[in-house]
């Protein structure tokens, strides 16, 4: 690392210090909520609204650049894509590369965390990350990843929102696939049996999904507190098909692929605006566990050929989950699996 990158990263490290103590300063002096019996769905797979519509963190470093990039099987709005390079020269094969959803909240957090990694494990192999964000000048753009996280869904699921797209996984699973994977590989050189696909909450779902449903199109798996519940826990009838078709091969992946599973202990306190006064069909705290997704990586862990690890974050909840499992997965990606994740 020369003395130019030294500065962005130590800076960026100063960034996130300071933010991360302002957060926890803020959870410190806010004020319990009241004990409420129901949910909406909105509020359980959205980030807060207030931190939903923040700006996005610009990472300013010669190696991270952005663009827009449509689909060929999409004639909808592109999307913002965030790139880091690695810091040295690709390895015969090219280059590991971390997929990361909702890209302007998670690609920030996965640059600073991969820095700090690398400087404490410089022999580590080096990592490309690539954010899929939206060009929005929000962290999160609740209505596109509405649909491009989830499955159709029905009205009465979506409760006050029954007016919002859903449905579209595969088309944004057709776009990674079909045109940001070569687009990344005319970027820079990519080893393709080395990628990986990380996505929390709807992303989460969606990450589930996309190996359900495309098991040969990433390596390893990184599922943070995936929706397991979202349209009545429909992701259930995905893994039980996989299942089916993974005994009749003799219960054997066609090549190795690694799995991690993690999920929050607290329950999210409620936000303003996150559906306290808002009709609608509404979601109970134990309707928002859903299916037990621990049950669901026991099951995947007895496949043959599939590594499957799992943590719970018991003192974090949901959306303050989002750095540190980005940080395991990157662990893991570097092969320095931190000891407390629990390999099934």
């Amino acid at each position: 690392m020369n003395k130019r990158e030294r500065r962005h990263a130590a800076i960026g490290r100063r960034q996130v210090l300071l933010g991360l103590a302002a957060l926890a300063g803020a959870a410190r002096s806010q004020p319990a909520a009241p004990a409420t019996p129901a949910l909406t769905a909105e509020a359980l797979a959205s980030p807060p609204r207030q931190n939903a519509q923040l700006p996005p963190e610009i990472i300013e470093h010669p190696r991270v650049e952005q663009f827009l990039l449509g689909g060929s099987r999409h004639d909808g709005e592109p999307w913002r894509i965030h790139l880091a390079r690695p810091q040295q020269a690709a390895a015969a094969g090219g280059h590991a590369v971390l997929y990361l959803l909702d890209g302007n909240a998670s690609f920030p957090l996965a640059w600073h965390a991969l820095q700090d990694l690398q400087e404490r494990l410089p022999a580590a192999r080096q990592l490309a990350l690539v954010g899929v964000g939206y060009p929005a000048n929000v962290r999160f753009d609740v209505e596109r990843r509405f649909y491009d996280l989830t499955p159709p869904t029905t009205a009465e699921q979506m409760g006050r929102r029954a007016g919002t797209r859903t449905g579209g996984q595969d088309v944004f699973l057709d776009f990674i696939e079909h045109d940001l994977r070569p687009a990344i590989g005319q970027r820079l050189p990519v080893n393709p049996a080395e990628q990986a696909l990380f996505g929390h909450s709807l992303g989460g779902l969606l990450t589930m999904h996309a190996f359900y449903t495309r098991p040969a199109l990433f390596r390893t798996w990184l599922a943070a507190d995936p929706s397991f519940w979202w349209n009545g826990g429909s992701i259930l009838d995905e893994e039980a098909a996989f299942l089916a078709g993974v005994r009749s091969a003799g219960n054997r992946l066609a090549r190795p692929a690694r799995l991690l599973i993690e999920q929050s202990g607290g329950r999210r306190r409620r936000q303003a605006g996150d559906g306290a006064q808002q009709p609608g069909t509404t979601v109970t705290a134990s309707m928002a566990q859903g299916p037990d997704v621990l049950a669901s990586a026991d099951r995947l862990a007895a496949i043959a050929g599939l590594d499957v690890w799992y943590h719970r974050f018991a003192e974090e909840t949901h959306g303050s989950m989002l750095a540190p499992s980005i940080r395991d997965g990157l662990a893991l990606l570097l092969d320095q699996a931190p000891a407390h994740l629990r390999r099934l």
